[in-house]
């Protein structure tokens, strides 16, 4: 007797599905949200079991690098580090302070801290430059605006003109950052004698020393060769073009010193002398 088949089902031929891992039975965004937050946390755990790296901007709690954009002396580069070290914060008004009390102690004429990125700080200074030194209270440097400041030391070596004839008992103030300011007199007399030498470089013509007279005004002695020059005052133009005849005229005829006057009723006066 054969074997009675078994009626199957419209189910029978049907395989049995299989069921889906779990992440991919999840949305992508979920997963992928998931996956960030495993990745992050195994970083963290990572670095804090590894060496900080030494970078300025590793941490939002450093302050910026702070670099030199013009030249500065060793010391004066410690004290700004120094200084800049000490600062609880780097914001915008402790910065503003920072370079108003290194303009102070450092005796520059100027210093801005300008933050250029979020890791890095400039800082430029413009110091001090000297076209002259004035016979005051004491030998003093003087820029091409005026500005006098310092002091020249006694066994220092002038190269530069040394203008005489002030009022040295006349006031003499000192603000913060080392600049003296003279009285209104003195500092008109400076300025005239700033104008005669700026004048005076145009037509190669530099000076050694200059004197103030309060009736003949600027007198001066040349470096090379030994001429005495009385320039009178403002202006000095005209006085300029006889002088550059005047110097061409006496050196080829060879003379070594002489004395030139050129505030006489707009005329000029030669003598040979020995100064």
């Amino acid at each position: 007797m054969s074997k009675l088949r078994k009626k199957k089902g419209l189910l029978a031929n049907q395989k049995p599905k299989r069921r889906s891992p779990f992440f991919t039975s999840i949305p992508k965004s979920i997963f992928l949200l998931i996956l960030g937050v495993v990745l992050t946390f195994g970083a963290y755990s990572w670095l804090q079991k590894t060496k900080p790296i030494d970078w300025a901007w590793s941490r939002s709690d450093e302050r910026p690098q702070l670099s030199a954009a013009s030249e500065l002396n060793a010391d004066d580069q410690g004290r700004i580090r120094d200084a800049y070290r000490r600062l609880d914060k780097a914001g915008p008004k402790e910065l503003r302070q920072l370079a108003q009390d290194l303009h102070q102690n450092l005796g520059l004429r100027s210093i801005d801290l300008i933050q250029t990125s979020p890791f890095r700080l400039w800082i430029a200074t413009k110091p001090f430059v000297a076209t002259l030194i004035v016979e005051l209270d004491r030998l003093r440097y003087v820029t091409d605006d005026g500005i006098i400041f310092g002091r020249v030391p006694e066994n220092e070596v002038q190269t530069l003109p040394v203008l005489r004839g002030l009022d040295r008992k006349a006031t003499l103030t000192t603000m913060a950052n080392g600049e003296l300011i003279p009285s209104a007199g003195n500092q008109r007399i400076i300025e005239e004698t700033l104008l005669a030498i700026r004048e005076g470089k145009r037509y190669n013509i530099f000076y050694r020393s200059i004197n103030y007279d309060d009736f003949r005004g600027l007198v001066g002695d040349l470096q090379e060769p030994a001429y005495r020059v009385t320039l009178g005052f403002r202006p000095f133009e005209n006085k300029y073009l006889k002088l550059e005849k005047i110097l061409i005229s006496l050196k080829q005829r060879g003379l070594t010193s002489a004395t030139i006057e050129l505030d006489y009723k707009g005329k000029a006066f030669v003598k040979e002398s020995v100064l």
